[in-house]
């Protein structure tokens, strides 16, 4: 191959311009140009690309966010607008694309790959709700984030006896609740709907009051409820007082882990050598017993997303 695109598309993930940056420097090493598309999949229908160089990327590298730019784009949805790109893509010469980002970008990349056009997909999401990969790129990071937030929140609500609830990201998945929720020794964790359990969250409560704990603390998963609606429950239910926070986008904000500065690495080097080798149709990254791996993108987005527990 001579020409290979990269895009970025659905919510921004930190990690996603160390991949960009190695799929960048690896095109350089083979002769390869890299275009990188503007704007996700907007990018990609408009032309609307840079031509990516190591000089250009490498500053960039280790900072969050996408030196791309994101986007969720209802145009790409239409067969014919698909059908239109990829005959335009393969005029110009540009013989595979790298698609990073989550379930919606992944299904693009599905697309694509069904037209014939070779798609790699780097599963780019802090949510780490992509089914048959272990972690996904910046996942790690995020919930460094709100541990770093949650350990700020349990200082001052020490100081007061509060009892707390954080709602964190993760769309439908319980990941990051479930994750952050064991570090930070939280005393109730709903991660599921299953976990939603307001007399057994008040039992909990109540038993971490008698051992003395100067406050309580409860991660709550955004797809479970929202910090609102759990609140008016317990107040109304148990005469509760608790305050609440969502933390939002501070969750995905900052620079990368150094798990996600490596992980963004290895899938972008292991998605220019899959297309620039011509190994096959189109896939979809991950990672299995610690290592990088190839997976079907059909089988991948016909799986069910199961909770990643933490080292179990």
């Amino acid at each position: 191959m001579k020409k290979i695109g990269i895009l970025t598309s659905g919510g921004d993930a930190p990690g996603m311009n160390a991949a960009i940056n190695a799929i960048t420097w690896a095109g350089a090493k083979a002769g390869v140009e890299i275009r990188g598309y503007q704007e996700g999949y907007n990018g990609l229908i408009d032309n609307d690309y840079r031509l990516l160089e190591p000089y250009k990327t490498s500053h960039h590298a280790n900072l969050g966010g996408t030196l791309l730019g994101s986007s969720r784009s209802e145009r790409f949805m239409e067969p014919e607008i698909r059908e239109k790109m990829v005959e335009r893509l393969r005029k110009e010469g540009v013989e595979g694309l790298v698609v990073i980002g989550g379930d919606g970008s992944y299904r693009g990349a599905q697309a694509l790959t069904r037209l014939g056009f070779p798609t790699v997909a780097i599963p780019g999401t802090i949510d780490n709700d992509i089914p048959l990969t272990e972690l996904t790129l910046g996942f790690k990071t995020a919930i460094s984030n709100v541990i770093d937030a949650i350990d700020k929140i349990a200082t001052a609500s020490a100081s007061h006896s509060f009892v707390f609830v954080v709602e964190v990201m993760g769309r439908l998945a319980g990941d990051i609740a479930l994750w952050t929720g064991t570090a930070a020794f939280a005393d109730a964790i709903i991660a599921t709907k299953e976990d939603y359990d307001l007399e057994a969250i008040h039992e909990k409560i109540q038993f971490s009051k008698a051992q003395h704990k100067r406050y309580q603390l409860i991660v709550l998963a955004e797809g479970v409820a929202s910090a609102d609606e759990f609140k008016e429950e317990m107040d109304a239910k148990f005469g509760y007082e608790l305050r609440k926070l969502a933390l939002g986008h501070i969750q995905r904000g900052g620079n990368p882990s150094v798990d996600d500065r490596i992980l963004g690495k290895l899938f972008g080097e292991r998605a220019f050598e899959y297309l620039h080798n011509d190994e096959g149709p189109g896939c979809a990254l991950g990672i299995k017993e610690n290592k990088v791996s190839e997976m079907d993108i059909e089988e991948v987005l016909g799986s069910k997303n199961e909770i990643n527990r933490p080292y179990q």
